[in-house]
Formats: structure tokens, sequence, C-alpha cells
């Protein structure tokens, strides 16, 4: 099985060695790739429907993996527990959702504990409730998928309390990145923060962002 760029990504920010619990897993592809690639030694595989929940195990089913991948009828974290995993992945839906799902489940702020996302949008909001949540954003990373530039990123919770620069949610490590990709998405944040650069509030994240672009890109 061949994950779309997009799941690859992903799937590459996972650490090695971990349980982890996809929370919208759908057809539960990227639990399926990491258990099969020897990365997790198991994993479990949620999501809200009982239709994308029999997708799940159709796709762990033909991969003959019953016995490490589990499968859970949840609303995001509604269903799940600290000791349950380590590493706990979020991908396929906005950042804005993400924020809240995460925001139910506080008993995720345990040192060590480590999200992989992969917001469709919104980004900023996701990793806005991270560092506001003791998360260091350790690594973010771009593909290309169907003519559009997506990025992932991991955070681990180590419980710092760290000042950011005003635009740092909107950008996060994407100016560590060299791929063209992540220019592409941090001209995208420009553009959308000029449009709200019109309310004061937020002068100072697009002067932070814009005057990291120059600095990048010229």
């Amino acid at each position: 099985m061949t994950l779309r760029p997009r799941l690859a990504m992903t799937a590459d920010l996972v650490p090695p060695g971990v349980a982890v619990a996809d929370i919208g897993a759908d057809h539960a592809y990227l639990p399926v790739h990491l258990v099969r690639a020897g990365v997790c030694p198991r994993a479990i595989a949620s999501d809200i429907g009982e239709g994308p929940l029999g997708n799940a195990r159709k796709t762990i089913q033909r991969a003959g993996l019953e016995q490490k991948i589990e499968l859970r009828l949840s609303d995001g974290f509604q269903c799940f527990a600290a000791v349950d995993a380590n590493c706990w992945v979020l991908a396929g839906m906005g950042g804005t959702l993400m924020a809240r799902l995460l925001d139910a489940a506080l008993w995720l702020q345990n040192p060590g504990t480590v999200i992989v996302a992969q917001p469709m949008r919104h980004a900023e909001e996701l990793r806005e409730w991270l560092i506001a949540h003791g998360f260091m954003i350790e690594r973010e990373s771009v593909c290309r998928d169907a003519g559009r530039a997506y990025l992932a990123l991991r955070a681990v919770h180590d419980g710092v309390a760290r000042a950011y620069p005003p635009g740092y949610i909107y950008y996060g490590e994407l100016p560590h990145n060299d791929s063209p990709y992540a220019r592409e998405i941090l001209s995208r944040e420009l553009k959308l923060l000029q449009i709200r650069r019109k309310n004061d509030s937020q002068k100072g994240a697009y002067d932070d962002l814009h005057a990291r672009y120059i600095q990048l890109f010229g």
C-alpha cells in the first residue's frame, strides 16, 4: 500500500517504537502503514462514525493486522485515556477542529506526549493551542498533494513556557524548511494576514511574518 504524499509526510513524523493512536483514521491507511513498516508495535484506529470504522476494519483485515491494530468508535479523544498511546495523530481535518478536540482532552498534557498533526487549514489555531498548553513544536514538514502544498508538524509536551514572536503561530518552524512548498505556504499565510491586518490586533503578526519572508526569500 502506497500512501499519498500528505499521509506519507505525516507518517514520517511519527517517532519509531511507540504505540500510536490515529484520531479520525477513516480507512486506517496510516496506522496500517506504521505497523506493517515496523515503525509502531501497535496502533489504535478511531473514528466518530460506524461507516469510516467499517472501512478501517476492511483495510486492517486485508493487511492481516487485526492483532496489532485496535478499532475504536470515539468522538475525538472521548473514549481514550493517556495510557492508550504515546503518540497521537490527527490528520485531514482543520486546525480549528484539532484545537477543539485537544482542548477536550487536557490529560494529553503529560511529559513526553507526542502529537503529530496534519491540518488542512488554519494551522495557526493548532499552533496557538499547542504552545499555550506546554507543547514544543519540534519539526514541520511540507509536501505537495493534488496540486496543493500541505504541512504536518510534530509537537512534544515538556511543560515549558516559552515566549514566541507575534507571527509564530502563522509560520511555526517553516522558516527552517528550505522546500519550495514551505515558501508557498508562507506566501499563502502572508496574504491571509495582509487581509486580517485591517484589524490592528494582527499588525504585529503580519509585520513579523513579512520580515521573515523577506529575509528568507527577498
